[in-house]
C-alpha cells in the first residue's frame, strides 16, 4: 500500500452519503466518547511537549538539560561526572553529547549555550537548563575518580550560589572555586534575561537530589537531608533571581515515588514530618519554600519539579528500564500505567499501587493539593518520565495518552526522557505539535471530554484559544488484538460538519492522513480505529467536505483528475491527494478507485465517494510452521508463515503473533524459538486495511533437547572462528570445564597488568551479517568472583568493509550488578535500522580495573 499525506484544499461540496470512518463493519468492541466544549475549559500549557534528548522528527516546545551528568558539570571548563552511570569518570562526555563544535570545547559554557543555540535554532520555546548544588563539581576530564578521591579533593571544585565579588565572562580556571550566580551572568550576557525572546527561560536546581549519596558517592556521600536540600535550593534560588529576577526555578528535582513521600527515607524526615504534621516530603518542600520566599520577597520556586518513571509491571517486568517489548503483559501494562497519574479508581500492578499508598494517587491531583495548600500558585513540571516501549505501538500510545493527561490536568512543564531512535515516543509528540507535518498542533485549551471504558480506550479533547469552531480530539485505542468503535457526542455551540483526520497504529509510526469524518449528524458519529492505534481528529464547522475525485486541487472533477489517478497507479507521478484519491474509502488506492471515477465522469455513478452496500468482511487468518507434525525442541528455530491468511475484499496489513508464551511478533513470516519445553497455544492476528482483524489458533508442543543447539555451541571442539584481541591480554580455547548447556564452551583467560590505558580484552568474530533487525541475540557469560573486572558487553557491529563506518549495539552490565561465580545472560536486539547488508563483528567485551589474572567462560550464543 502507498499511502501519501496531502494538504485536503478547496472543499466546495456537500456530501450527503454516510459514510463509516475506517471500515465498513464495526467490532463488538465500542466506547462512548462524550464532549461539551463549554464546560471544564482549561489552558493547555504550550510546554509539556518536551525532551531531554533530541529525537530523530520530533517537534518539541521545550527542552532540558539534565539528568545525572549534570550534577558534577563544571561551566567553567565543561568536565562532568557520570557518577555510577559509568564508574565515576570525569570527563568530556557532555561536550560529545551536546554537539558542540570542536573549536568550542574550551570556551566556558559551551555546553550550555550550544544547546541553548539548538533550542533557539529549533524555534524552542522554553530550554531549562539544570545548576549545580550538590555541593562540588569535576575539576579535570581524566577519567575514573576513585574512592580514595572522594571530594573534597584535587578531582573536584567546590561549588558556591554567590560570588560575592564582580563577575567574568572569562572564569578564573586556577582557584578552587565554581560560582552559579557568575554562570547565570555569562548566560544571560549571551543570550539576554529570561523575558527576552532568547534568553534562557528556567533553571533547575540540580538532579534527583535524594539519590546523590548512590548516584555520586563520590561527590556527596552522605545521604541528603531535608533541611539540606531545603536550604541549597532555597541559596540557589535567591543567587539566581539576584542576577535574572525573571527566570523561573524548577526544584527539587524528585526522582520517584520514594522521593516524593519522605525524600528517599532522609535522615531527618520522620522527626520533620511529626514536627510538621507534614502528610509526605512534597509537603513540607513546599511550605518551607513559602515561608523561604515570604523572608527573600521573592518567590524562590516557581514549579515544583519531580520525575516519574512508571513502577507498574506486567510478565513478570516493569514496563520500562530495560523493557522486552515483546514481552505481550508487560506491553499491555504500558497501555494502562498513565492511569496513575490521574485515575483513583485505577490500581496498578506494582509496589505504588497497594492500599496503603492510596492516600498518594493518583499522582497530579494528589500534588496539586499540596500546591494549593502549602505554596498556591507553584506550577507542575515532570521533567523526566518514560513509559516504555518508544519502539513499540503501546509505547507511543502511552506517550500521547500521557500528553493528554498532562494538558486535561494543568500540568506546566514535561520533558520526555529517552535516547534517539524511539519512532513511536516521536509519533506521539508529534501526533500533538506536528500531525500533518506542516506545523499543526493541537488546541490550547482543553474541554470536558469523557470516556466509558478507560481500560479500552482513552480521549482528549481541545479548542483554540475560546473558539469552538474548530474541535481536536485525540483518540487511543488500546485493545490488542481488535478494532473499536468510538462513539462520539458532542455538546458544542457549533455544529461540526467534517473532520480530517491524522494517526498511527502498530503497522507504522509514520503519522498518515485516514479516512475523513463525513457523516456527522447532530454533532454526533462513530469512528471505529483499529488495534492499538492513535488519532488526531480535527472537525470543523465551516467546511463544506471534502471533494472526492478532486486530485490537483482545483475545485472540479474532472478528466484531468482521472489521467492523474492513472498516472499514480503506473507510478509516473506520487503526487496525489490520497483522501480525495481513495474514492471508496478502503484506505488503498488501486484499480478500484480508478474505475469509480470513471463510472463517475461518465455518469454511470451519481456520486462520490462510492461505498458498496456490502459489509466488509473480517480477513481470514491462517499460518503453517516449520516442523508441523515432527517433534519440536528446545532452541529448534520455527518458522511460522502466515502467508496463507486472506483478506476476500481487501488487503492484510499487519500480522501479529503471539507464542503462548507471553512473547509476541509481527510479520507475515517470522522465526522463533522456545527456550522452555511445554505445550503453547499460538495465535496469529491479521488485521486488514479497514482494520478488522481476523484470527486462528494452533497449539505447539516442546520438548527438551539435548545437547546445545545454540548458533554458536562450541560443541564440536574448536573456537568456531572466534579470536582475542584489545591491549588487554588474553586467550580463548575450548574446554569442558564448563558449559551453560552440553558439555563444550569457550575458556577466556584474561591477564591485566592494571597498567593499561582504557584496558579492554576482546572475543571477537567477524563475517557476513548474520543477526538480522530486530532480531534478540543472547550470550551466555560465566563471571568469576574477585576479577578485576569493570565492566563487560555483549555487542554486535555491523561496519564498512574498510571501517570508515560502524555501528556499535551492545548490553552492558557492569560488574557490581551481574552474577558471580554463575552464568549471566547478556541480551541484545538489533535496531530494526540496521543495514543488514554491512558484514558483522560479534562480540564480547571485558573493560578490566586493575591487575591480576582470571577466567570467563562463553556459551551459546543465538539469536
Amino acid at each position: 500500500m502507498k499511502r501519501k499525506t496531502s494538504i485536503l484544499v478547496a472543499f466546495v461540496m456537500v456530501l450527503t452519503l454516510a459514510l463509516p470512518l475506517t471500515s465498513a463493519t464495526a467490532s463488538d468492541n465500542s466506547v462512548d466518547v462524550t464532549i461539551n466544549t463549554s464546560l471544564e475549559r482549561s489552558e493547555i500549557s504550550p510546554f509539556i511537549y518536551g525532551v531531554n534528548q533530541d529525537l530523530p522528527g520530533q517537534t518539541v516546545t521545550a527542552r532540558r538539560l539534565g539528568g545525572n551528568r549534570l550534577t558534577g558539570y563544571n561551566w567553567e571548563n565543561n568536565a562532568s561526572n557520570a557518577g555510577s552511570d559509568w564508574f565515576h569518570s570525569s570527563d568530556n562526555y557532555l561536550l560529545n553529547s551536546t554537539g558542540v563544535p570542536a573549536e568550542d570545547w574550551n570556551k566556558p559554557g559551551s555546553v550550555v549555550t550550544t544547546f541553548h543555540k539548538q533550542s533557539l535554532s529549533q524555534n524552542v520555546q522554553h530550554t531549562l537548563i539544570t545548576l549545580q548544588a550538590a555541593g562540588y563539581v569535576s575539576a579535570d576530564m581524566d577519567g575514573y575518580v576513585e574512592e580514595s578521591e572522594t571530594a573534597p579533593s584535587d578531582r573536584w571544585k567546590e561549588v558556591k550560589f554567590e560570588k560575592g565579588s564582580e563577575f567574568s565572562l572569562e572564569p578564573d580556571l586556577n582557584d578552587d572555586y565554581v560560582y552559579m550566580d557568575e554562570f547565570v551572568n555569562f548566560l544571560v550576557n549571551e543570550f539576554g534575561d529570561a523575558s527576552t525572546p532568547t534568553g534562557i527561560k528556567g533553571y533547575s536546581i540540580d538532579n534527583e537530589p535524594g539519590l546523590w549519596s548512590h548516584t555520586h558517592a563520590l561527590l556527596h556521600p552522605e545521604q541528603a537531608t531535608c533541611e539540606e536540600i531545603l536550604q541549597r535550593g532555597a541559596a540557589l534560588s535567591k543567587a539566581v533571581k539576584n542576577v535574572d529576577p525573571h527566570a523561573e526555578i524548577f526544584g527539587p528535582a524528585l526522582y520517584g515515588f520514594n522521593a516524593y513521600l519522605s525524600f528517599q527515607n532522609a535522615p531527618d524526615w520522620e522527626q520533620i514530618q511529626a514536627e510538621g504534621n507534614y502528610n509526605w516530603f512534597v509537603d513540607y518542600y513546599l511550605d518551607q519554600m513559602k515561608k523561604e520566599s515570604d523572608k527573600a520577597g521573592k518567590r524562590l520556586l516557581d514549579v515544583l519539579d519531580i520525575h516519574y518513571y512508571p513502577e507498574a509491571r506486567g510478565g513478570g517486568s516493569r514496563v520500562t528500564f530495560g523493557e522486552d517489548i515483546k514481552n505481550i503483559e508487560c506491553n499491555k501494562a504500558r497501555l494502562q500505567a498513565p492511569r496513575t497519574l490521574w485515575q483513583k479508581e485505577f490500581r496498578e500492578d506494582s509496589w505504588i499501587g497497594e492500599p496503603w499508598f492510596d492516600d498518594y494517587r493518583p499522582i497530579i491531583p494528589k500534588i496539586q493539593e499540596s500546591i494549593n495548600k502549602y505554596y498556591p500558585g507553584t506550577k507542575l513540571g515532570i521533567t523526566e518520565y518514560d513509559f516504555g516501549g518508544g519502539n513499540h505501538i503501546t509505547g507511543g500510545i502511552a506517550q500521547a495518552d500521557a500528553l493528554g493527561i498532562f494538558g486535561k490536568y494543568g500540568l506546566y512543564y514535561a520533558t520526555y526522557w529517552g535516547d534517539q531512535n524511539k519512532n513511536y515516543i516521536v509519533a506521539a509528540l508529534n501526533l500533538y505539535t506536528n500531525y500533518d507535518n506542516n506545523g499543526s498542533s493541537y488546541g490550547n485549551t482543553n474541554v470536558k471530554c469523557d470516556v466509558s471504558d478507560y481500560e479500552l480506550a482513552s480521549a482528549y479533547a481541545s479548542i483554540v484559544d475560546e473558539k469552538d469552531d474548530k474541535l481536536h480530539i485525540i483518540l487511543l485505542n488500546k485493545n490488542y488484538d481488535e478494532s473499536v468503535n468510538f462513539n462520539i457526542s458532542i455538546d458544542s455551540s457549533s455544529n461540526y460538519t467534517s473532520g480530517r483526520v491524522f494517526g498511527f497504529d502498530r503497522i507504522s509510526s509514520d503519522i498518515t492522513e485516514r479516512t475523513p469524518v463525513i457523516n456527522i449528524v447532530d454533532n454526533k458519529f462513530s469512528y471505529a480505529l483499529p488495534p492499538l492505534s492513535a488519532y488526531h481528529i480535527i472537525l470543523d464547522s465551516n467546511d463544506e467536505g471534502i471533494l472526492f475525485g478532486d486530485l490537483n486541487g482545483d475545485g472540479e472533477v474532472n478528466s484531468i483528475d482521472c489521467a492523474i489517478l492513472g498516472r499514480y497507479l503506473l507510478e509516473i507521478t506520487s503526487d496525489v491527494d490520497f483522501i480525495a484519491a481513495d474514492l471508496n474509502c478502503d484506505n488503498i488506492i488501486n484499480t478500484s478507485d480508478y474505475t469509480i471515477l470513471s463510472r463517475y465522469l461518465i455518469s454511470i455513478l451519481n456520486s462520490l465517494p462510492h461505498v458498496s452496500d456490502s459489509p466488509n468482511k473480517p480477513p481470514e487468518a491462517a499460518f503453517t510452521f516449520s516442523s508441523e507434525g515432527n517433534e519440536i525442541t528446545t532452541g529448534t528455530r520455527i518458522t511460522f508463515d502466515a502467508s496463507k491468511s486472506t483478506d476476500a475484499d481487501g488487503t492484510i496489513f499487519h500480522y501479529a503473533w503471539d507464542f503462548g508464551n507471553g512473547q509476541e511478533a509481527s510479520g507475515k513470516t517470522v522465526n522463533y524459538k522456545y527456550t522452555n519445553p511445554g505445550t503453547y497455544n499460538v495465535k496469529l492476528v491479521v488485521t486488514d486495511n479497514l482494520g478488522l482483524t481476523g484470527s486462528i489458533t494452533k497449539t505447539i508442543t516442546v520438548t527438551s533437547a539435548t545437547g546445545d543447539n545454540a548458533r554458536f555451541n562450541f560443541e564440536d571442539g574448536t573456537l568456531q572462528g572466534f579470536t582475542t584481541g584489545g591491549n588487554v591480554s588474553s586467550k580463548v580455547s575450548n574446554t569442558t570445564d564448563k558449559a551453560f548447556n552440553g558439555e563444550h564452551s569457550l575458556k577466556w583467560d584474561i591477564s591485566s597488568t592494571g597498567t593499561e590505558e582504557e584496558p579492554v580484552a576482546n572475543l571477537i568474530i567477524g563475517g557476513s551479517a548474520v543477526v538480522k533487525p530486530g532480531e534478540t541475540a543472547t550470550c551466555r557469560i560465566w563471571i568469576p568472583e574477585g576479577a578485576p573486572i569493570r565492566s563487560l558487553q555483549f555487542y554486535i557491529m555491523p561496519h564498512s568493509s574498510d571501517w570508515t563506518y560502524f555501528d556499535w549495539n551492545s548490553a552492558w552490565a557492569g560488574y557490581e550488578y551481574v552474577k558471580k561465580g554463575d552464568w549471566n545472560e547478556l541480551t541484545l536486539t538489533l535496531p530494526e535500522t540496521v543495514d543488514d547488508s554491512l558484514p558483522q563483528q560479534i562480540g564480547i567485551q571485558c573493560e578490566t580495573n586493575g591487575s591480576g589474572d582470571f577466567t570467563i567462560y562463553v556459551d551459546s550464543i543465538d539469536w
